[in-house]
């Protein structure tokens, strides 16, 4: 099935359906005739649907270039580098991604800086929104940014290839997808804030129908088409809506700010890094917890605590992003960002007195928009995706940190600032801590990430 684009975006073509990779020849020639096509793949991809396309094009007598097959180990991961070294590869060329995020991030940007006008996407898996998106997520200089780049032209997605994806994918995908839920709640808060207003067509294009592509794990667990479909139905989407917004707001909130902490301290678990989906996946839960803690509160109990808490000088503010962050990939920005959003004074009783103004209709959309805490857990268990801390290598202190840096690393309105303003961070984080939302953390002798 043809997946809809809205008007103006840079991807004309999105297809998922039955026996579609021997539509590839015709695809190349509509969009790019005449010139030659080259795959970029690593060996897992390259064994899951690589072989057959190339196998396609030499049969369709498109004479393609010699394949460009990364080993499947060491896991490949989405470095500026490689696009260094990718580029002079893909110039002059078709190049045609079959993969997931990392191969789709590479080729994305590789095609991009090499002006080879744009390329072909092959999905291998419903493990990323990322396949649809502009911008490239990469570590530069070992720093994780949104690389500025353009989308793909066509993307193709065959269900034989994709309902085999490693079912690890398939949840790091379902996991991703989920936090669109908390997502939302994040916009729901800054647009009753009036600070980021919901642009509706964007809006509609990931939560409309969200509940529906995530509303049949078990589906998804079994591999049934439908539920597979929708699946890569809606990362696609959220990767559009990403295009047509013009950046990430309404795919990712704090969650994905958490995930951001813990990839700059690059956590291990079992001498691996845990996929992107896994770690959204606990910041998923993580942010419902807090959430659920936060609007459980009256109007009346909350002024209460804010009128009772000191405001941070900027003084203070800096220390303490240099004792967080100091020596990191992110201390620089964050001192930009973390001081440029502080309100102290008028500014910032202002700010209190309209975050308790609009308590009610926050309370109100959050309490429709998000999954209840214990039914996203046993999602998430369902299909095999973490839960706990210890499941992607935190231990309590890495947690505690992926929560209070993600407060200083973008300039986006989440549940974060609302509570950084309201002087009840730390009170609201020590009581998802104590809890019971989390009951397993990793011991810290055993933690042995190469981070800070």
């Amino acid at each position: 099935m043809q997946i809809p684009i809205p008007a103006g975006l840079q991807t004309r073509m999105c297809v998922l359906g039955d026996d579609v990779l021997k539509d590839i020849p015709a695809i190349l020639r509509q969009y790019w005739p005449g010139k030659t096509p080259k795959i970029i793949a690593d060996a897992n991809t390259w064994a899951a649907a690589g072989q057959a396309v190339q196998d396609i094009l030499c049969a369709a007598g498109m004479a393609p270039a010699e394949p460009h097959i990364y080993p499947a180990q060491p896991m490949l991961h989405g470095d500026y580098r490689h696009v260094v070294a990718l580029k002079p590869i893909v110039r002059g060329l078709v190049p045609v991604a079959v993969g997931s995020g990392t191969i789709n991030d590479l080729v994305k940007c590789s095609s991009h800086e090499a002006g080879t006008g744009g390329y072909l996407c092959v999905a291998t898996a419903p493990s990323v929104d990322g396949y649809t998106s502009s911008g490239a997520a990469l570590v530069v200089d070992g720093f994780k940014k949104t690389v500025s780049c353009d989308a793909p032209l066509a993307i193709l997605a065959d269900n034989a290839v994709v309902s085999q994806a490693p079912m690890p994918m398939v949840a790091a995908g379902y996991a991703d997808l989920a936090a669109k839920i908390v997502a939302g709640a994040d916009w729901h808060i800054a647009d009753a804030l009036g600070i980021t207003p919901h642009d509706q067509v964007t809006w509609d294009m990931v939560q409309k129908d969200l509940r529906q592509w995530l509303g049949n794990p078990q589906g998804i667990l079994e591999r049934q088409s439908e539920a597979m479909a929708g699946l890569f139905l809606g990362l696609a989407a959220t990767g559009f809506a990403m295009q047509y917004y013009h950046e990430s707001r309404p795919a990712s909130g704090a969650e994905h700010l958490f995930s951001h902490i813990w990839e700059m301290d690059e956590i291990e678990v079992n001498g691996e890094a845990p996929s992107h989906g896994f770690k959204v996946a606990v910041g998923t839960l993580l942010a419902t917890a807090l959430m659920d803690e936060t609007f459980a509160l009256s109007a009346d109990a909350m002024r209460a605590c804010a009128d009772a808490a000191p405001e941070v000088s900027p003084a203070e503010r800096r220390a303490q992003i240099d004792a967080l962050l100091g020596g990191s990939s992110f201390h620089v920005g964050a001192i930009d960002v973390a001081i440029g959003k502080l309100l102290t004074g008028a500014a910032l009783q202002a700010r209190r007195q309209q975050i308790i103004a609009a308590w009610p209709l926050m309370q109100q959309r959050l309490e429709q928009q998000l999954l209840p805490y214990a039914e996203l857990r046993r999602r998430f268990q369902l299909l095999g995706c973490p839960v706990e801390p210890a499941d992607i290598g935190l231990d309590e202190a890495e947690l505690r940190k992926g929560v209070l840096g993600a407060a200083m690393i973008r300039n986006r309105y989440t549940i974060l600032d609302l509570l950084f303003e309201l002087g009840q961070f730390d009170v609201m984080l020590d009581r998802v801590m104590s809890k019971g939302y989390f009951t397993r953390w990793l011991p810290k002798a055993e933690n042995h990430r190469r981070g800070l």
